[in-house]
């Protein structure tokens, strides 16, 4: 292994500096003859020359190549150094040269040296049975002069000269700062981060200083023995400088963790405030919109003076028709808004002429209502067209429901428009079911009216009947009011019942059967019994608007799902798996296609397997296309079984429904009332 002993041999000086200033206080200097740093780094060389297998890295001929055993190879070493000091000492170190003194300790070293070379031979054995040193095997030696070098050593050989030192040695120290608590730990953690491999070098080598040639206690510290026989100052050695850096680490592990757990917290917190605040507003929006919804149902619900001013109409009509007609048992019945409760000032009065019709035609009644001074009267055409039954078993039944042509007329007295149909019982049945719904629930109709306000001015469905002569719409009121009640039967809670399902007969409640035209008309017409279901669910009719209109605006799938209020629920289409097995065949049989006529079919020429395939592919979809065409939106309806209401709405006016409930509910979730109730 290559070791850096320029390096090494730095920081064993800064730990050299280090001792020596720890002898001083903090404001005072130690001053250090070059002389005796120089014999500093001679018993350096020479422990390591006696102790070479015991230590890890050698620097004996790197000390005596660079000279730094001598006065004037130190003075090139440290006034290379910009500090005095070379990397990890924390103070500035000053080179100091003093008048030359003959009776100095360096004269006096040099002197004992030169007595002690006479019985270097004699003691050549005692050396290498121990630990004891003869600093004249280096100081007799010196190399020329020569540039500091940072060489790696490589066990090329000594190359000493005999040592002819001066009086020069006596002529410069250099200041050493005293240390404060905090240059202490400073230079005690940079140490400690020192590659590992110098520091029970450094370790062993300031332990024997101190005792053989120092003779002090230096920065002090407990003492160790090592595995291999030699002792050590503990604080510089590597074990004690891991565990110190990993006890650290796992001090500052634990300080990040916790600083991420209480980052983690206020982050945390900070969150559930923003939450909160959103919380806070969302329940202020739909406060605003709640009690906007109830306003609007205040202002468009009509007063008791007007609903007993539509019943003294319809008791007044029915008797002039009577006279008319020969007093032939007729009955004029209200259906639509008026009879499910959902009526406002703004709404027509759709009425049914039931009884004795059967001579009765549309031009006898139009001059009935002529002949009585009602205004504009003319017969108009159905509303939408005759709904589409789903199974061929439901024609039959469909054959029967198919909308009836209706006179239109205008009161004088109330200025209200009127239609009257021709024996339509279904009508009759159908407001009664939407308005026992409308009762149970006392949310349903704010809920329904708000939709309605909504859909007439996004054209969903037509505000009268003028207007659907002139642009179609997809939907009807009917088909609104069955959206909503299945819409509330599936809640969880759910707020309505199924009130074709209940099952009456283990209530004690014996439900009465009603058949009309052949069609089963039977349900729970008891809604007080079913007041109190919907108290389970909490929310407001601010919410329920926005819920009913996230989901048929993201949710509900208009492809294979139909709404399904006489069961309570948005189900599969029965009608889906059969058109999924077409599907099977379509895509079996364009697959099994062969590459030319897959080709023909479209329009492209066959050049690999891919543009077969593809070409294949083309044909599927063709004949899917023409197979299933646009998709259709399912309303069931509640009596006829198999009927769609609504199988007039088709691809784009499908495509029209949802992308209108996606903008109310977007609207609404900004709390922008304006935009839902205001767009014309």
């Amino acid at each position: 292994m290559k070791v850096n002993r320029r390096h090494f041999v730095g920081i064993l000086y800064d730990v050299c500096l280090f001792e020596y200033a720890s002898h001083v206080g903090v404001d005072q200097h130690h001053v250090l003859a070059l002389a005796d740093l120089a014999d500093t780094f001679a018993f350096v060389a020479d422990f390591y020359k006696h102790n070479r297998p015991l230590m890890d890295i050698p620097c004996d001929q790197f000390i005596t190549r660079n000279q730094l055993h001598t006065v004037i190879g130190l003075l090139d070493y440290i006034e290379e150094m910009e500090t005095g000091a070379y990397e990890i000492f924390p103070r500035n170190i000053e080179i100091r040269e003093d008048a030359p003194s003959f009776a100095s300790s360096s004269s006096m070293k040099r002197d004992r040296r030169t007595q002690q070379e006479s019985s270097c031979r004699d003691q050549q054995q005692e050396r290498e049975r121990g630990l004891t040193r003869s600093r004249s095997a280096l100081d007799m030696f010196v190399r020329p002069e020569r540039s500091w070098s940072a060489d790696i050593y490589n066990h090329r050989g000594h190359d000493l000269h005999q040592d002819n030192d001066t009086d020069l040695d006596d002529e410069y120290s250099i200041v050493i700062p005293g240390l404060s608590k905090t240059d202490i730990q400073t230079f005690l953690w940079e140490y400690a981060y020192m590659p590992e491999e110098y520091q029970d070098d450094i370790a062993t080598l300031i332990r024997y200083l101190r005792r053989d040639e120092w003779m002090m206690n230096g920065s002090k510290g407990s003492i160790v023995t090592f595995d291999w026989g030699l002792e050590g100052v503990q604080k510089y050695t590597k074990e004690y400088n891991q565990n110190k850096i990993h006890k650290v680490e796992i001090r500052e592990q634990e300080e990040v963790k916790k600083a991420q757990e209480a980052t983690q917290q206020l982050q945390e917190a900070w969150n559930r405030q923003q939450e909160a605040a959103r919380e806070q507003e969302a329940a202020l929006q739909i406060k605003t919109t709640d009690d906007f919804i109830w306003r609007l149902h205040k202002s468009l619900v009509i007063s008791a003076e007007d609903t007993a001013a539509i019943e003294d109409l319809v008791k007044t009509l029915e008797a002039e028709l009577s006279e008319y007609f020969d007093f032939c048992f007729l009955a004029l019945v209200p259906i639509g808004s008026f009879a499910t409760g959902s009526h406002t000032r703004y709404s027509d009065l759709d009425l049914t002429l039931t009884g004795n019709t059967k001579n009765i035609t549309m031009s006898a009644l139009a001059a009935a209502l002529r002949h009585f001074n009602y205004e504009n009267v003319i017969i108009s055409e159905p509303r939408t067209q005759p709904p589409q039954p789903s199974t061929p078993t439901s024609a039959t039944a469909t054959a029967t429901s198919i909308p009836q042509p209706f006179v239109t007329f205008v009161d004088p007295k109330t200025e209200m428009t009127c239609h009257i149909s021709l024996n339509d019982p279904l009508a009759i049945y159908r407001s009664k079911l939407v308005y026992t719904y409308n009762m149970a629930e006392p949310r349903f109709c704010p809920v329904f009216l708000a939709l309605k306000r909504l859909a007439v001015q996004r054209h969903l469905i037509s505000g009268s009947v003028h207007q659907d002569q002139h642009r179609p719409v997809p939907l009807g009121s009917y088909a609104l009011a069955l959206m909503l009640i299945t819409f509330l039967q599936t809640e969880n809670p759910p707020l309505l019942p199924k009130l074709q399902q209940t099952p009456l007969e283990e209530e004690n409640r014996p439900l009465k059967e009603t058949i009309v035209q052949g069609i089963d008309c039977s349900f729970d017409r008891d809604w007080k019994y079913h007041l109190g279901l919907g108290a389970g669910n909490s929310k407001g009719v601010a919410e329920l608007l926005m819920d009913f209109c996230r989901f048929f605006g993201y949710v509900f799938d208009y492809e294979s799902k139909e709404v399904n209020a006489r069961i309570g629920a948005f189900r599969w289409r029965p009608d889906v798996s059969s058109k999924s097995g077409t599907i099977g065949n379509l895509s079996s049989l364009a697959a099994a296609l062969p590459p030319t006529t897959a080709s023909a079919n479209s329009g492209t020429a066959v050049n690999s397997s891919t543009s077969s395939q593809s070409a294949a592919s083309a044909s599927s979809s063709l004949l899917l296309s023409k197979e299933l065409g646009p998709v259709t939106f399912h309303i069931m309806d509640p009596f006829v079984m198999g009927m769609n209401i609504t199988a007039a709405c088709r691809g784009d006016q499908v495509r029209m429904v949802k992308e209108c409930f996606q903008d109310v509910y977007e609207a609404l979730n900004e709390g922008d009332i304006n935009h839902v109730f205001s767009k014309s």
